[in-house]
């Protein structure tokens, strides 16, 4: 904002809302789905549940957890078990791309915030 014009301020603070929104809401559905598939992919087989009732408990952490009491205690546990495990893995994934672009955004900043050769050289004259 303080790079802008000071006629043109409405303009650069409308493109850096929308920025900042479009980024954040990007954002959120894309980790978001990286939670869910890995959350559904990573559901190991348990022991006493049928095709469809594994489907169901394989939506996600919150219908596994309201679907176990409607199934045996032995097997009520190792449905929630295994759903704690592919939750588990599915926010280590998350929270490793999230880092990784964090690190991968914090690089770029630093080198595109530098001055270039032409503007350090035209300075010095």
């Amino acid at each position: 904002m303080s790079a802008a014009q000071p006629e043109r301020s409405g303009e650069v603070a409308g493109i850096l809302e929308t920025s900042f929104e479009l980024g954040a809401g990007l954002g959120v559905a894309v980790l978001g789905t990286v939670l869910a598939a890995v959350h559904r992919t990573g559901l190991p087989v348990v022991p006493g549940l049928g095709p469809g009732e594994r489907s169901t408990a394989v939506e996600s952490f919150a219908v596994a957890e309201g679907f176990v009491a409607h199934v045996p205690s032995p097997t009520a546990d190792a449905v929630l078990h295994a759903a704690r495990q592919a939750y588990d893995r599915g926010f280590t994934a998350l929270a490793m791309i999230a880092a990784v672009g964090l690190v991968v955004t914090a690089f770029m900043a630093a080198v595109l915030s530098r001055p270039r050769k032409a503007e350090e050289d035209s300075a010095g004259d």
